[in-house]
């Protein structure tokens, strides 16, 4: 269970603007009544005024975030998912690494919206597919190292930037999860719970299915290519046994009980299990995972020499974790490590090989945040490798770097902020500078990260950042710029970051406070609290994870 800094945090706002159906949660007196009918977002010359329509309607004012970045496995492209326009639509981006300048590369067609839909039943519903289609969904360069394949609305294609697209395979089966095994030079993807193989023969890709269940219910939920890229590793879900429910569906025309699988607390819920096949199909070795096949798994990884796979793996209720060691040919495994808390409530575990395969690093609150740690497959003493009173919420193993890159909250709660930390521990090397959150992706070759930046103040972007050479003059480059020009006509206020202590225990909490952009501290004004929920105070630009309610803030 994390505690420390990623205690629950507290949002404050306070407003001096609104019209009167927006209640206040908390009023301080007669003079707050009075101020409550202040205008809050007050225009300047130039400036627009905030409205809920415009925050909340497309195309939208803050731009589109770019998702997905790929890097190509040389280091010097980036491919990602854009939209320029401030639209759901996204199509396919690449920069490169020399010019930092977004090309875009596909151009896929769009459902049509009518101008003026009305009231009119048909046209609103048009408008609705309209602005809910997300276009392209996967991005990944293809094993030539040249193309890039993409998945659209369940077919898979492949583009070379500059050429139009082609479809991959004239199957009809609905594609996901795609991935690609460049040593292999194939690709794999789930349809419809079972595993399929693609083989590039020349300019042709053919497929077969390589693995199905074969039993109502039953279905791949998840696979995992070698390094070797000769063997498959597979989780396998079983839900027969996990009662069907009508859930309430009163969007349509008429309320409807869709069915739909879901366990009350206490019932069965869907089993997992382990294999691992031939890349070309034939007999699946399901491995011994001990426990309860009840058991969650988090994540399977393959050694670097392709005879181990490193599963990581808890009861349902994430209680009692083991990282475990399995043989890939006999299936076999045993505990590397193990740790047992009855009051845990969190699973933000990550683990990965070493690079020389004779260790693991993984993650765990053992000593109150979360921290890396590191395990030799000999069983010796684990070995903390990050230290301090903050918490790491992602790390990546970097065999070029010889250095982890992890992500953490030191110095600030509410930021998130990229350093680079020796493979055995060490000195921490910050890579990123600007205060807000960073949503990092390393090169192949550990020199640059793909980084998806976002603070209070400003929309996400997608940035280069230099990881070998972080103080140099152009170590940051932007790439996208997704805000659209009227974002810069609108007054935006910032939030203070607060701490302080709870009466009951002592216990350090974090909030974000908003004020009216015009506060005077002599005044009294409505006070408005929450959302309040676990680590939602995050210098970052808002969304449903951490502040949902962001527009209303600002309007507020």
């Amino acid at each position: 269970m994390s505690r420390g800094s990623r205690r629950p945090a507290l949002a404050l706002r306070t407003r001096s603007a609104g019209p009167g159906g927006l209640v206040a949660l908390v009023l301080a007196g007669a003079t707050a009544l009075a101020a409550a009918a202040t205008p809050g977002t007050i225009p300047t010359a130039g400036e627009h005024k905030l409205t809920i329509e415009r925050l909340y309607s497309m195309p939208w004012v803050t731009g589109t975030k770019p998702v997905r970045p790929a890097w190509a496995p040389d280091s010097r492209r980036l491919a990602f998912l854009w939209n320029d326009q401030g639209t759901n639509f996204y199509d396919v981006w690449v920069a490169d690494v020399a010019t930092a300048t977004p090309v875009r590369v596909t151009w896929m067609p769009r459902p049509e919206s009518p101008a003026e839909s009305g009231v009119d039943v048909a046209k609103l519903e048009q408008v609705e597919r309209a602005e809910t289609d997300r276009g392209v969904s996967e991005l990944m360069w293809a094993p030539d190292r040249r193309h890039l394949i993409f998945n659209f609305h369940g077919g898979l294609y492949q583009v070379l930037p500059g050429a139009a697209p082609e479809r991959l395979l004239d199957t009809e089966s609905h594609a996901e999860d795609a991935a690609v095994s460049a040593r292999s030079g194939a690709m794999a993807f789930l349809s419809a719970g079972e595993l399929w193989l693609v083989r590039f023969k020349g300019d042709r890709a053919v497929a077969k299915k390589i693995y199905a269940p074969g039993r109502p219910d039953v279905r791949v939920e998840a696979f995992y290519w070698s390094g070797d890229g000769r063997r498959i590793a597979i989780i396998e879900s079983d839900a027969s046994r996990v009662p069907v429910r009508g859930i309430p569906d009163y969007l349509s025309a008429e309320t409807r009980l869709v069915p739909t699988k879901r366990p009350y607390p206490g019932e069965l819920s869907a089993a997992r299990r382990l294999g691992v096949l031939a890349a070309d199909g034939g007999e699946t070795m399901w491995a011994d995972l001990g426990g309860d096949p009840l058991d969650d798994i988090f994540s399977v990884v393959w050694s670097p020499d392709g005879t181990t796979l490193l599963v990581d793996k808890s009861d349902l209720y994430i209680k009692d974790r083991r990282l475990l060691l399995v043989d890939a040919r006999s299936g076999r495994s045993h505990a590397l490590v193990r740790e047992r808390d009855a009051k845990n409530v969190t699973a933000e575990w990550w683990c990965d090989w070493g690079p020389d395969g004779r260790g693991i690093y993984f993650t765990s609150d053992r000593d109150n945040d979360y921290h890396v740690y590191y395990a030799s497959t000999t069983g010796a003493a684990v070995k903390r490798i990050t230290r301090g009173d903050f918490a790491v919420f992602s790390a990546t193993v970097s065999a070029p770097a010889s250095a982890l890159v992890v992500v953490t909250n030191e110095g600030r709660p509410e930021e998130r902020h990229a350093y680079r930390v020796p493979l055995h521990g060490g000195t921490f090397e910050r890579l990123t500078g600007a205060a807000g959150t960073h949503d990092p992706l390393l090169s192949p070759d550990g020199r640059y990260l793909a980084d998806i930046f976002s603070d209070d103040m400003t929309p996400p972007d997608l940035y280069l950042q230099r990881v070998d050479r972080p103080d140099a003059a152009d170590a940051t480059r932007q790439v996208t710029h997704s805000p659209l020009p009227e974002f810069a006509q609108f007054r935006w206020v910032a939030a203070k970051y607060v701490a302080f202590r709870n009466s009951r225990d002592d216990a350090l909490l974090h909030a974000r406070l908003t004020l009216p952009p015009d506060f005077d501290p002599k005044r009294k004004y409505p006070a408005i609290l929450g959302s309040v929920y676990s680590n939602t105070v995050h210098n970052q630009w808002g969304g449903r994870i951490f502040h949902p309610t962001w527009g209303i803030d600002q309007y507020l």
